[in-house]
């Protein structure tokens, strides 16, 4: 890859991580970073995580590890011993970055954390990844994915409501920490430009998983509502509590197809209705009713179940793919849930050329390797080269002291001139939003949280779906400007109303794109040029301008206009497959999941832009396919598919290596405990916190083969034991004795939760409408860049006078000549 098609072609990375956030790095190198993995001499314990081509265990062919480790060099270093730690101090001092996973404060004790670093290289950006953060009450607890998914309440969420919570089988939590890292440490970079510092980033993966949430904890913020898991249905969309069927049985699968409301959804509806009766299978009352005046936010369960038991037939007589051909074809919402193998042959995906060929592992022949997140029309994101064998660059990368310095010099040339005040990482940038639902806007409301100033387009004549049908609302009124989930999404922007279809519209929104520095949309493809805003407009406009693009399937290819919401896009993209027990359907996601998987990779690839436009001075168009992004979650499943042919599968709460895993009852009503334990030695603390029982030091129970073995009986023997004590009480004891543990949070406990509020995670602020109530930070911490939410969400229009005058410089003539038209409603 040349550094001109690179989009971070400058920058060196070095890469300390082991389980948690190896994707970090991938996504720097992705971007054309320079990537270097730092290994122990044994290689890093994470190639001996499967699956492995033909389950042969080999740390040099680790499906997992090629996933997250492509693109990048290996080195080995052995940081116990004085010639490692000079060795990697070495290469601290011409890097840019240096991300790491290990317990707080473990690289301080070997005289390698940010502040001895920072010593050498001020410029060095160090981004620390744990499971809850650098400080706190939990900073020190062990926690794996599954304790993480419990921290965090996703697992509350998700599961049958009589059975336990559940986790997604494939293991979520290293990338989203992973994903919000990269964010986190090119929000240093941008800083770095404006003061000339580098700094330490705190990345908790608890906190990166509560995006994962959707709008779950506001139903607890605004109404003392405690969202709950609710198996193949959806809740939280109708004030009267009815819940929607979301997965389906069909001929060959399961499918995912949900009563819509909003004007999408009834089209949806009526189509449906229309195909059911083509092949005679539409009652009376469907064919009679009167879609147009059908309120998703008021319906009640008897309506919904006496709909849901006439459609449930129909989808019995269809394959996925002739389920997946009809709703294309008739332009509804709905997808099938997709395995790995139907991804590999998914002709958008294809079409997009989003597969690319890389040697196997194991030194096969080429295999479909899952591509970059995103495309640049100024750069690349994409794979050009496998993952490393442990050491295989030691003899390039480890040269006598001077020689690497001499090769290349340090990107600290990039830096700005650097200021004596310390401003927000985007100080003086500008955004207009175009956008609804969560995929753009989410991303704006980072950009706000970190002192852009935003401003939303928006209009009462098609008000946001977010704000119309999208509880929770204040005390269940809605309102345009009462909704929670609309809220926790935009605090800090500016609302401008303008009717884009409206004549003397479009000049208004030209305007607003010569003044911005980014434009972000998510309208289905082609809605933008109908608003003459195309690409090529926006480039005429403003050729420095960044322009994200974000929708389900990216803005090319035979499914780019085919609609849908991230809560069914997430089943095509193989979660839900993930998701529930191995003989049972698959589960419902709360929310939109694979959306705020989206989110994330979007501020990556706008901060991206942003700093190869400072270098450059070129703006960039970007196309985001929210199911490619997806898909990067997804890595060790979809290379198993393509490996070795098979699609794994979900299990539950169970883990290949690690036993007992799963969650267990503690006392009260619904109440769990997460508990894994991952070698023999953890195993013996557990048993001594057990008060060593006699069945626990049987003989058949002291290795990990017998406890995989024996795992059923080993849950019920753990079972009987956390039953009988409060959930904390486990997770303390536990955690005291060195075992992972933690409680399965409640969207209610988490406004509590210590390690959260100890990280301000959430900010309450008063609302004109809502009243006072929480908005959440950023999930990582910037050292020495403070960080939003400052300001309520907005309501639609309240900033409209402001934004044309002030912004634009429009006289009050000209405002009150839009106002008489129409223009700004």
């Amino acid at each position: 890859m040349s550094e001109r098609q690179a989009v971070l072609a400058p920058y060196r990375v070095l890469d300390l991580t082991g389980e948690l956030g190896p994707l970090c790095a991938r996504i720097l190198a992705d971007l054309g970073a320079d990537v270097t993995k730092v290994e122990p001499p044994s290689g890093d314990p994470a190639r001996r995580r499967g699956p492995f081509p033909g389950d042969r265990p080999d740390p040099e062919s680790s499906l997992s590890w090629a996933a997250w480790n492509a693109n990048k060099r290996s080195v080995t270093l052995d940081l116990e011993l004085p010639a490692g730690r000079d060795a990697l101090q070495r290469l601290a001092r011409n890097a840019d970055f240096l991300v790491e996973s290990f317990p707080p404060g473990h690289l301080d004790r070997l005289g390698l954390g940010y502040t001895a670093l920072a010593e050498q290289n001020p410029g060095l950006i160090v981004t620390s990844i744990t499971p809850f953060g650098q400080t706190g009450p939990y900073s020190q607890y062990r926690a794996s994915d599954l304790e993480l998914m419990a921290a965090a309440g996703c697992m509350s969420l998700t599961g049958e409501p009589e059975g336990p919570p559940l986790r997604i089988s494939l293991p979520q939590a290293s990338a989203w920490a992973g994903v919000y890292a990269a964010a986190g440490s090119l929000l240093a970079l941008q800083h770095r430009y404006l003061t000339g510092e580098g700094q330490h980033v705190d990345v908790a993966a608890q906190s990166c998983l509560l995006s994962a949430l959707s709008h779950a904890p506001i139903f607890w913020d605004l109404n003392r509502t405690n969202a709950l898991r609710a198996g193949v249905f959806m809740t939280g969309r109708s004030i009267t509590g009815a819940r929607m069927r979301v997965m389906w049985s069909c001929r060959d699968g399961y499918l995912n197809f949900i009563i819509y409301g909003g004007e999408a959804g009834r089209r949806t509806n009526q189509a449906l209705v229309r195909w059911m009766d083509e092949r005679g299978m539409a009652p009376q009352f469907l064919l009679e009713k009167d879609w147009s005046r059908f309120d998703i936010t008021t319906v009640s369960q008897e309506e919904i179940d006496r709909i849901e038991a006439a459609i449930g037939p129909f989808f019995l007589t269809l394959t996925k793919a002739e389920f997946f051909a009809g709703v294309v074809k008739r332009d509804m919402l709905g997808y099938p849930v997709a395995t790995p193998r139907e991804i590999l042959e998914d002709p958008q995906l294809l079409a997009r050329g989003f597969w690319l060929p890389m040697r196997g592992p194991d030194g096969s022949a080429s295999v479909r390797f899952p591509g970059g997140f995103a495309k640049f029309s100024g750069g690349s994101c994409t794979v050009h080269r496998p993952a490393p064998r442990a050491g295989e660059h030691n003899a390039e990368l480890l040269a006598p002291p001077g020689v690497d310095e001499k090769e290349r010099p340090p990107s600290r040339v990039s830096v700005g001139h650097a200021k004596r005040s310390a401003p927000p990482a985007l100080d003086g940038i500008k955004v207009v939003e175009f956008a609804a639902y969560a995929a753009g806007p989410g991303v704006t409301k980072y950009l706000a949280d970190h002192g852009a100033t935003a401003v939303r387009v928006e209009s009462a004549v098609r008000p946001d779906g977010f704000r119309t049908h999208y509880p929770p609302y204040r005390d269940n009124v809605p309102g345009l400007n009462r909704s929670g989930c609309f809220s926790l999404w935009n605090n800090d922007k500016l609302s401008i109303a303008l009717n884009l279809k409206a004549e003397g519209a479009r000049e208004v929104a030209e305007a607003l794109v010569r003044w911005a520095d980014i434009v972000i949309e998510n309208f289905t493809p082609g809605t933008m040029a109908k608003l003459g805003l195309d690409e090529e407009r926006l480039r005429t406009l403003n050729p420095a301008v960044i322009v994200l693009s974000t929708c389900n399937h990216g803005q090319t290819g035979p499914h780019a206009r085919h609609p849908g919401f991230g809560s069914q896009l997430s089943s095509l993209a193989g979660f839900t497959h993930f998701t529930g027990e191995s003989s049972g359907p698959p589960m419902f996601l709360y929310g939109p999941y694979i959306d705020f998987i989206a989110v994330a990779f979007g501020l990556v690839a706008v901060l991206a832009a942003l700093d190869a436009r400072r270098r450059s001075g070129r703006g960039q168009y970007i196309d985001l396919a929210q199911y490619e992004a997806g898909l990067q979650f997804l890595g060790p499943a979809l290379l198993d598919a393509a490996v070795n042919g098979r699609d794994l599968m979900r299990c539950g709460n169970r883990d290949p290596q690690a036993a007992p895993h799963g969650v267990f009852p503690c006392r009260g009503a619904d109440r769990w405990c997460a508990v894994s334990v991952w070698d023999d030695g953890e195993w013996r603390r557990l048993v001594e916190a057990l008060g060593r029982p006699g069945w626990a030091t049987e003989p058949g129970w002291q290795t990990a083969a017998g406890r995989q073995a024996g795992q059923a009986e080993l849950d019920r023997r753990l079972a009987a034991w956390t039953s009988e004590l409060e959930v904390e009480e486990v997770t303390t004891r536990l955690q005291a004795a060195g075992v992972h543990a933690a409680a399965v949070r409640t969207m209610a406990e988490l406004f509590s939760d210590p390690q959260l509020v100890h990280r301000r995670i959430w900010r309450a602020l008063d609302h004109p409408e809502i009243g006072r109530h929480h908005y959440k930070a950023p999930p990582f911490i910037l050292s020495r860049a403070a960080t939003g939410p400052q300001r309520p969400a907005p309501c639609l229009g309240e900033h409209t006078r402001q934004v044309l005058t002030e912004m634009l410089g429009m006289s009050e003539a000209a405002v009150r000549s839009l106002e008489m038209r129409g223009v700004l409603q």
